[in-house]
C-alpha cells in the first residue's frame, strides 16, 4: 500500500480521531501516512483503494469587508481570517494535496448540520460536489462504520442548505449588532473595544438580565403557619396546618383553638402504582443531570460527551432523541457491557428483570430524524479521565436504567379531620416495594418512608401546637447555567450543539461571571443588554429569534428555502441600520460610560449609570420603591418595628440583592 495512490475515493473525516476509527473499521491494517504534519490513511476495501483523511472541524468560514453595515460575505479558508485558527491551515493544504487525484469522494463527518456544511464545503472548493456520497452512521463502530459505507447515500443537501443558511444569518446578525456597538463606543471615545452580541446569544443575556433583576430586587413579605405534633397509630408526626395567616395574631388565636382538639381519621387508601424507568438521554437530558449530578457545566458535559463518541464508547451525542430504533442491537450491547466495561451493572439489571437477554428499551417522547437517543456501545473504555469515566458511567447507568423494570411504590392517603374545628388534613406517605431501576440510577430523590399503622375512626392525640413566621419566596429563582440551558431548549434557541458554547460566550464577553453556581451579570453585561433591548429590540425579542429558528429547521424539510430566510434576515438588519444613525451617540454615551471611557454620573450603590434624582440606578431605584412599600405591609402584618424587620430581611436568602444593598446603604 503507497502512501500517493492514484484512483482513490477521499473520505473526508470531521477530526483525526474519527478517520482512524473509521480506517480501522475498514481495515485490520490500513496504512498510516503523513504529509503536512497530518496523519492520513490509505486502504483497500471492497475492491477500491480509499484516501481517510480528517479535518479539524470548520476549515473555512464567512467573511466579510470592514464596512458597516456589512451584507455581502464569501467562504475564505479559516487560517486567512482567524490569526487564532492558524493551525486549520496543514489540513487545508492535505486536503487540496489529495483532492488532486481523487475520482470521487465521502463526507464521513459527523451526521448533523455542522458535519454536512464541514464535509461539503471541502468538497466543493477542492473537489466535484456531483462526485460525492453522504456516509451516515451514529457510532464509531466497526459494524456501523461499516454498515454505513455500504449503504451510502446522496450528498443531504436540506441538511447542507440548513446548515449554511444558519452560518449566514447569525454572521450577518452577530458581525452588523456587534459593529454597531463598537463602532458607536468607538466614536464617542476613540477607543477600539470589543463587543459582541448574537441572534441567540443576545436574547438569551436578556433573559439572565430580566431574571436577575426581578429576582434581586424581591422584598419578601411575611406570613404565618401553624405546625402540630401529634401521636397518630402508636407513631409521632408532624405537619402543618393547610391554612396560612397574613396576620400574627390569626395564627395564634387558631394555634390556641387547636392545641385540646383531637384528630379523627376518616378514610385510609392505598394505592400501589409504578415509577416509571427514564428514557435514554438526550443531549440536553446528559446536560441538565450531569450538571446536578456531577457538576459539570453543558459545554464541558457536551465536550467530555463528543471525546466518549471519538473513542467508540457512546453513540453520537448531538440528539435530541429519547428513542432506540430497532435496529440497534440492545442485547449485544448488554452482553458487550457486561464483558468490557459494567459486570456488576449488567448483571443487576439481569436479576431486577429476571431475563437474559430481550431487553425492552423505555422511549421517550422527544424524536431527531438523524440519531438515535444517546447509548453505550459496548466497546471496552481504556485510560479514561475521571471526569470522563464519571459521565461516561452515567451514560451507561441511564441506558440500563432505561431497560431495566419500573420501580414500585405503595401511597397511603391519610384523611384527618379535628374534632371540634371540623378542618380537614390529608397526610401522604410513601413506600418503595420494588426498587427496580432505582437500583442502577440511584440519583433520585425518591421519598421511601414506613406507613402508619391505623384505620377509620381512630382518635389521634395533639401533641403540640406551634406558630411559625414564613416569608414569600420569589417567583424567580437564582439561575445557573444547567436553568439557562432548559430555558433555551424549551424556547427552541439554538440547537443541541450550540446551546452550552453560547452560554460560556456570554462568559468570556465578560458579561457574566459566576457566584457560587449562580449566574451573575457584571455592569458590562448589564449595560449590553439594556441598548440591545432598547434600540434593537425586534432582534433581540425571543419570539423572533424562536421563529428564525423554526424557519432554519423548516430548510432541513424541505418546506423552506434558504435564500429567502436569508435575504428575510437582511431586511430586518437593513431597517435597523437605517436608524442607527439617530441613535448611535445614545449607544455610544451608556457603553462608554460603564467602560470607564466617558464621564457619567454612576449610582451611588454600583456603577451603572444614575438615572433617579435620588442617585440610584434604576434597578437600586426599583429596590428601594418596593422595600419602602413592604415596610408599611410587615408593619401592619407582624406588628415589628422598621429596626426588626429590617434585621429580618438582611438575613432572609429571600430578600434580594440590590434590596440588601439599599439597605445597607441607608437608603430608606
Amino acid at each position: 500500500m503507497v502512501c500517493k495512490p492514484s484512483n482513490y475515493t477521499l473520505v473526508v473525516a470531521e477530526k483525526s480521531k474519527a478517520a482512524k476509527k473509521i480506517a480501522e473499521a475498514l481495515s485490520t491494517k490500513p496504512q498510516l501516512c503523513k504529509q503536512f504534519s497530518v496523519n492520513y490513511w490509505v486502504l483497500n476495501y471492497d475492491k477500491r483503494t480509499l484516501v481517510i483523511a480528517p479535518a479539524a472541524g470548520h476549515l473555512f468560514n464567512l467573511y466579510g469587508n470592514s464596512g458597516f453595515p456589512v451584507f455581502h460575505m464569501e467562504w475564505k479558508p479559516l487560517w486567512t481570517i482567524d490569526d487564532s485558527a492558524r493551525y486549520t491551515k496543514k489540513y487545508y493544504e492535505l486536503f487540496r494535496f489529495l483532492s488532486e487525484k481523487a475520482l470521487d469522494f465521502i463526507n464521513a463527518c459527523d451526521y448533523d448540520i455542522e458535519g454536512s456544511v464541514i464535509g461539503y464545503i471541502i468538497i466543493k472548493f477542492f473537489g466535484d460536489e456531483r462526485k460525492a456520497k453522504r456516509m451516515k452512521f451514529s457510532a464509531l463502530t466497526k459494524e456501523d462504520i461499516r454498515k454505513a459505507i455500504t449503504h451510502l447515500e446522496p450528498l443531504d443537501y436540506n441538511m447542507i442548505n440548513a446548515g449554511i443558511a444558519r452560518h449566514k444569518v447569525d454572521w450577518l446578525w452577530g458581525i452588523n449588532v456587534s459593529r454597531a456597538l463598537m463602532n458607536a463606543v468607538r466614536e464617542i471615545s476613540r477607543k477600539r473595544i470589543v463587543l459582541s452580541a448574537g441572534r441567540v446569544q443576545s436574547p438569551t443575556l436578556i433573559h439572565v438580565i430580566n431574571n436577575t433583576m426581578e429576582r434581586e430586587t424581591y422584598v419578601p413579605l411575611p406570613y404565618y403557619t401553624v405546625s402540630v405534633e401529634a401521636v397518630i397509630g402508636k407513631r409521632k408526626v408532624k405537619f402543618t396546618v393547610n391554612k396560612v395567616f397574613e396576620r400574627k395574631e390569626d395564627a395564634q388565636k387558631f394555634a390556641e383553638k387547636i392545641k385540646n382538639d383531637k384528630l379523627i381519621v376518616r378514610e385510609v387508601e392505598y394505592e400501589e402504582r409504578n415509577l416509571l424507568r427514564p428514557p435514554p438521554f438526550n443531549l440536553g437530558d446528559l446536560q441538565v443531570e450531569a450538571g446536578r449530578i456531577l457538576g459539570l457545566s453543558p459545554y464541558y458535559t457536551e465536550r467530555l460527551a463528543e471525546e466518549l463518541y471519538l473513542d467508540g464508547l457512546i453513540s453520537y451525542p448531538r440528539t435530541n432523541s429519547q428513542k432506540i430504533p430497532p435496529t440497534v442491537n440492545v442485547d449485544k450491547i448488554v452482553q458487550d457491557i457486561e464483558r468490557n466495561n459494567f459486570p456488576n451493572l449488567v448483571r443487576l439489571v439481569k436479576n431486577i428483570t429476571k431475563r437474559e437477554n430481550g431487553f425492552q428499551v423505555r422511549q421517550g417522547e422527544k424524536e431527531d430524524p438523524a440519531h438515535p437517543a444517546i447509548y453505550p456501545t459496548g466497546e471496552k473504555a481504556k485510560g479514561l479521565k475521571l471526569k470522563t469515566y464519571k459521565l461516561f458511567e452515567l451514560i451507561t447507568r441511564r441506558f440500563l436504567a432505561s431497560i431495566s423494570s419500573d420501580a414500585k411504590v405503595k401511597e397511603q392517603k391519610v384523611d384527618l379531620m379535628f374534632k371540634e374545628t371540623k378542618l380537614d388534613i390529608r397526610l401522604t406517605f410513601q413506600k418503595v416495594i420494588f426498587k427496580g431501576w432505582l437500583l442502577l440510577y440511584p440519583y433520585r430523590n425518591v421519598p421511601d418512608e414506613e406507613l402508619l399503622d391505623l384505620k377509620k375512626g381512630d382518635v389521634g392525640e395533639i401533641a403540640k401546637v406551634s406558630v411559625s413566621m414564613k416569608v414569600t419566596k420569589p417567583s424567580l429563582s437564582r439561575l445557573t447555567k444547567i436553568d439557562l440551558l432548559k430555558w433555551m431548549e424549551n424556547n427552541n434557541l439554538g440547537t443541541e450543539a450550540t446551546r452550552g458554547r453560547i452560554i460560556e460566550t456570554l462568559f468570556d464577553r465578560r458579561y457574566l461571571v459566576k457566584k457560587g453556581s449562580y449566574l451573575v451579570p457584571t455592569d458590562l453585561g448589564i449595560t449590553v443588554a439594556e441598548v440591545l433591548d432598547q434600540y434593537f429590540k425586534e432582534l433581540t425579542d425571543v419570539s423572533l429569534t424562536k421563529k428564525m429558528e423554526e424557519k432554519l429547521n423548516a430548510i432541513i424539510d424541505g418546506k423552506a428555502n434558504d435564500q429567502e430566510v436569508v435575504d428575510e434576515t437582511v431586511k430586518i438588519l437593513e431597517s435597523y441600520m437605517s436608524k442607527y444613525q439617530e441613535v448611535k451617540k445614545h449607544i455610544g454615551e451608556k457603553l462608554g460610560g460603564v467602560l470607564g471611557l466617558v464621564s457619567y454620573k454612576p449610582c451611588k450603590i454600583c456603577k451603572l449609570e444614575a438615572i433617579s434624582v435620588n442617585g440610584l440606578c434604576k434597578y437600586h431605584n426599583e429596590a428601594l420603591r418596593k422595600l419602602r412599600e413592604s415596610l408599611l405591609v410587615w408593619k401592619e402584618r407582624s406588628g415589628m418595628g422598621e429596626p426588626q424587620i429590617i434585621k429580618k430581611l438582611l438575613t432572609s436568602s429571600s430578600t434580594g440583592k440590590y434590596v440588601k444593598e439599599v439597605i445597607e446603604k441607608k437608603l430608606i
